[in-house]
């Protein structure tokens, strides 16, 4: 495995880059709110580009995968949709495509790997008229269990949870542009989709597997980088928290005994590191 830019990573013959919808700061205590903010003091000098004073600095990420012809984007960010935890959305996805030379056009999947709004936010252009598809030629892959749940009446009446999925997620079935997941699916060569619920009902990762090397893209199974050590704190965002530690300890476990480096959308940006042991803990150590 090789990185050359600092954005960009390449696992046997997928070519990764790192993208970021902007960051937000807010009170650790909103996802962790069992947890005094003392408990992090440790991380601090570990983790310095992930906090803002004692609150966490919390990274927008997505994923573009390379590989045999084809481009495959996970998560779509937040968007440009008002405030995210307090603080104006930065909605800079589209730019750094721009940036980095990627034709919205040449994605061919849109994976997402759950219906949180953080994740799913440029599905749709907003900013222009007639809300065209940011990636106009582009699949979008969602678990069908993500889409029951976030598609109940109960879930679309929620204000937290429906106004995301109104607004990116339910244009896509009429746009006849969605593809719903029950397994273990293979977006392009060496990059397959697999199911780990515990965060939401359908939450996915990815496994990338080219040439004898391997990485994982863990979603939000880690909502930050501090939780490859804390695993087994109350995440407040987890829809079944037993399972979601659960997912958590499951593929940190795989990681580390096949060394696979850990992509995460929440992790310190690019959002890619790999797992090591000191004094008999488990750190998620940025590459």
């Amino acid at each position: 495995m090789s990185a050359s830019l600092k954005n960009t990573l390449q696992v046997g013959d997928v070519h990764i880059t790192g993208l970021s919808d902007g960051s937000v700061s807010f009170d650790p205590r909103v996802l962790f709110p069992e947890e005094s903010l003392e408990i992090w003091e440790p991380f601090y000098d570990r983790f310095p580009e992930y906090f803002s004073g004692q609150f966490f600095q919390n990274n927008l990420g997505s994923f573009v995968f390379s590989s045999g012809g084809k481009r495959v984007l996970a998560d779509s960010g937040f968007g440009p949709h008002g405030d995210m935890l307090g603080h104006p959305a930065p909605g800079e996805l589209i730019a750094d495509f721009e940036r980095n030379g990627i034709g919205l056009g040449s994605i061919d999947t849109v994976f997402l790997t759950h219906l949180h709004g953080d994740h799913v936010g440029w599905n749709l252009r907003e900013d222009l008229p007639e809300r065209p598809l940011s990636f106009p030629n582009a699949r979008y892959r969602v678990h069908e269990a993500d889409w029951k749940h976030f598609t109940t009446d109960e879930m679309l009446s929620d204000p937290l949870r429906g106004e995301a999925t109104n607004r990116s997620v339910m244009p896509l079935e009429a746009q006849g542009v969605l593809d719903l997941m029950d397994g273990e699916t293979e977006l392009a060569p060496g990059v397959t989709a697999f199911p780990t619920p515990g965060h939401t009902p359908g939450h996915m990762s990815l496994l990338i597997a080219s040439n004898n090397e391997r990485s994982l893209l863990v979603g939000d199974i880690l909502g930050s980088p501090m939780q490859a050590t804390e695993t087994d704190l109350h995440y407040s965002p987890d829809w079944d928290g037993p399972m979601g530690i659960k997912a958590r300890k499951n593929i940190l476990d795989q990681a580390e005994q096949t060394n696979a480096i850990v992509i995460g959308s929440h992790l310190s940006y690019p959002g890619w590191g790999t797992l090591i042991r000191w004094e008999g803990k488990r750190y998620w150590k940025v590459l």
